[in-house]
């Protein structure tokens, strides 16, 4: 037998990673957000630290974006990517979407900060500078600070096949725990950890427990409009923007996260509750459900 026929029996490497990945999607698409992420904050946030700010925190984003469209076209080739570009401007949904995403979520954020002791009587009003940039600083966030480069991969990508294989409920409890692990280098950074409660065992269980519950007020809206991305980077936005929002008006109340993750939480108990754990979820009708 030639060399060259032995060539053309070897199975190609790539088609091998290929198969490898169309096999464990999910585990897949995981391994990658978490590499690519992790390798970053390790190396450029904690051992060789660049200046800590939202610009040099950016690109460890783009572990979900670059896993959630690399694995789309794995699974799902060109027209999948198409398919999930096109949800990033799904925008034709019920008005009480949008309204639930900029006014119900700060909403709720703000009764949890007016339920810290001392909160509302250190308000500070804020100058008319500051007032003319929030609608600026929304945006900022919206594209530096994780909404835009996440949520392609963590509801584009992973939800979809979590609440397909476990249901609405245990997927997006799944999602919410993934999602909270994937921050975990970020504390070891001074910003990130004075943020969300330093690295202890109390900052982390909250943490991990406020992930769980946007996970699933996310979920519930991102279900209702039919799988509109858009959606879940305004609620994902709301939320980062509201959490310095009001740490900049109520001092107090600065970062305390412990009180608005426990309304959060209650919110997300009354969506689960009230939709039976179905969280807006609809089974196809050729599909079957797999334990």
């Amino acid at each position: 037998m030639s060399h060259a026929a032995v060539v053309e029996q070897s199975p190609d490497s790539s088609s091998r990673v290929i198969q490898l990945l169309r096999r464990h999607p999910l585990i897949s698409f995981f391994v990658m957000a978490y590499a690519i992420s992790w390798t970053y904050v390790i190396v450029f946030l904690v051992v060789w630290p660049l200046p800590d700010s939202i610009v040099t925190d950016t690109p460890e984003l783009l572990g979900p974006v670059v896993a959630g469209f690399v694995m789309t076209a794995v699974m799902s080739g060109r027209t999948g990517v198409r398919q999930l570009l096109r949800r990033f401007v799904m925008w034709r949904v019920r008005g009480v979407w949008y309204l639930y995403a900029v006014v119900g979520i700060p909403a709720i954020y703000f009764i949890g900060v007016a339920l810290v002791p001392g909160a509302l009587g250190s308000f500070k009003v804020p100058s008319l500078t500051a007032s003319l940039l929030y609608p600026v600083l929304f945006l900022v966030v919206l594209v530096l600070d994780g909404p835009l480069l996440e949520e392609p991969g963590w509801r584009g990508f992973a939800l979809p096949r979590l609440q397909t294989r476990w249901g609405p409920l245990l997927g997006t409890v799944i999602l919410g725990v993934m999602w909270a692990g994937w921050h975990a280098p970020q504390y070891f950074t001074k910003t990130f950890a004075a943020a969300n409660g330093g690295l202890s065992v109390s900052g982390v269980i909250v943490f991990l427990l406020s992930v769980v519950s946007f996970s699933v007020l996310i979920t519930w809206a991102f279900n209702n409009t039919g799988g509109s991305l858009l959606i879940a980077i305004l609620i994902h936005t709301a939320i980062n923007f509201t959490q310095a929002f009001t740490s900049d008006l109520f001092p107090a109340a600065a970062y305390n996260e412990v009180v608005t993750v426990a309304v959060f939480g209650a919110a997300a108990v009354i969506i689960v509750v009230a939709t039976r754990g179905r969280l807006g979820f609809r089974w196809p009708d050729d599909q079957v459900r797999t334990a």
